[in-house]
């Protein structure tokens, strides 16, 4: 019974003693410092060659390597990445991200800044009704969602209804591009790496109507790294390496003026303590403290505020599933008829479409006719490009269904019908289908699920 208690014992402070470590030993311990980003937002990062590269990158594995590990990413789309460091799946957030008051009030501590960045507006080449941010409220604007720049479209007081908001810029400016929207708006340093690869036909309009210092997120508990962070970024900025990384990926010379705004900004990130070049490990009370309290504590009042968006969520969920199902049984019975039928002309037009439509991902399809379609003059609204391609896509698993119904009856049905002097299509109509109709029902309500889903 004592070599138990003597065990259990050891096992406390082992315990114990892992948490009191601070979390810059707790990276060296492991050997990697783990960084979620959404790898879509030139210059700061993005991908190329399978590999994540950009300013950012560069700035750290710099980080890294003062604190002698290697540098392990997640890349993943920007609604999650906030909250990789609530899940404790990430130690740092890079990815080009405003420091905000708001922010710093839910637990995020960030740097000092890094980059001193801005909302731009960006529109078609030529199109002079829009010349800056006031003229921007009785126009179809896209953004980002979720980022400061969704923020300032709202606070120039564009209506919710006439927003367009994508999970990349590089979305909200092919909207521009289609003649969807009228208008983009960014940062300005994504805009313009954006641009340098491509979008001829769009142009960015005035300077910046916000300003934005952009910082690394780490999450409440870590200012241990954090100090860390501001650290090596001041070091960066007096070795030179910033200057090199900044004139590599940003395109445009760092001057001494962008090295004296950085440093009157300084200021704005979360306060921290100063670091030592060797981190020393947090006090056991504040770690203690920091793993009392859980990330996934349950937010009345974030559901109580969410609760209308999601009720008018599940309306137009149920209003493109009702629809798209209507056109698309109705499509589906057609080709099946179509493939069926003794004319054998329409057969391996049929055959494509369904082999086609089937054998691609649902998600392509509604970009193809959201985003190529304007391409060849095309537009359609976003309603009506959803229920669109939701069809068409189960117009060709549903004629699978009642192919297969079909086949099922046996041939007899359509050779007693016949010998009575039914055309094909009244032995269809009369004989056939309605046996048809009871055996694809529940083949047909799984269909339906799938599209609710």
């Amino acid at each position: 019974m004592s070599l138990r208690f003597f065990l259990l014992a050891v096992i406390c402070f082992a315990t114990v003693a892992a948490r009191a470590q601070g979390v810059v030993d707790r990276i060296r311990a492991r050997g990697e410092l783990v960084i979620s980003t959404d790898a879509t937002y030139p210059p700061f990062e993005t991908m190329k060659d399978e590999e994540i590269q950009g300013f950012d990158v560069d700035v750290a594995n710099a980080l890294a390597a003062a604190l002698k590990v290697k540098v392990r990413w997640i890349n993943q789309e920007w609604a999650g990445v906030l909250g990789s460091l609530e899940s404790g799946k990430a130690d740092l957030v890079m990815a080009g991200t405003t420091i905000t008051e708001e922010r710093k009030g839910k637990g995020y501590v960030f740097s000092r800044p890094y980059f001193l960045s801005g909302q731009a507006i960006a529109r078609r080449k030529g199109d002079s009704r829009i010349e800056g941010p006031e003229t921007l409220k009785d126009k179809i604007v896209s953004v980002q969602q979720e980022t400061t720049g969704q923020f300032a479209v709202d606070k120039i007081g564009v209506p919710k209804d006439r927003q367009l908001r994508f999970d990349t810029v590089q979305d909200g400016l092919a909207d521009v591009v289609n003649k969807r929207s009228d208008a983009c708006v960014g940062d300005l340093p994504t805009i313009q790496a954006i641009l340098r690869e491509g979008y001829p036909e769009i142009e960015i309009v005035g300077p910046v109507f916000v300003k934005e210092n952009l910082g690394i997120i780490a999450w409440k508990g870590n200012e241990e790294l954090i100090s860390q962070v501001n650290r090596v970024l001041a070091r960066m900025l007096v070795d030179g390496s910033y200057k090199k990384a900044y004139d590599k990926w940003v395109g445009v010379p760092f001057t001494s003026a962008d090295v004296a705004e950085l440093e009157a900004q300084k200021d704005a990130g979360t306060k921290v303590p100063v670091a030592t070049e060797d981190a020393t490990s947090q006090p056991i009370q504040a770690v203690l403290a920091d793993r009392g309290s859980s990330a996934f504590a349950f937010r009345g009042d974030l559901f109580r505020q969410a609760l209308p968006l999601l009720a008018k969520g599940a309306v137009l969920t149920l209003e493109l599933t009702g629809l798209s199902l209507v056109f698309g049984v109705a499509g589906g019975l057609i080709l099946a008829l179509g493939r069926l039928s003794p004319l054998p002309f329409f057969r391996p037009f049929i055959v494509a479409y369904v082999e086609v439509v089937r054998g691609t991902p649902l998600l392509m399809q509604i970009y193809v006719i959201y985003f190529v379609l304007p391409a060849i003059g095309i537009n359609l609204p976003s309603f009506v490009a959803g229920v669109l391609a939701l069809s068409l896509n189960a117009a060709a698993y549903s004629s699978e269904i009642f192919r297969g119904g079909i086949e099922s009856i046996d041939s007899g049905q359509m050779e007693a019908a016949r010998s009575l002097g039914m055309s094909h299509r009244l032995a269809m109509r009369w004989v056939i289908l309605p046996q048809t109709i009871r055996r694809v029902l529940p083949p047909l309500t799984n269909e339906a699920v799938a599209l609710l889903k």
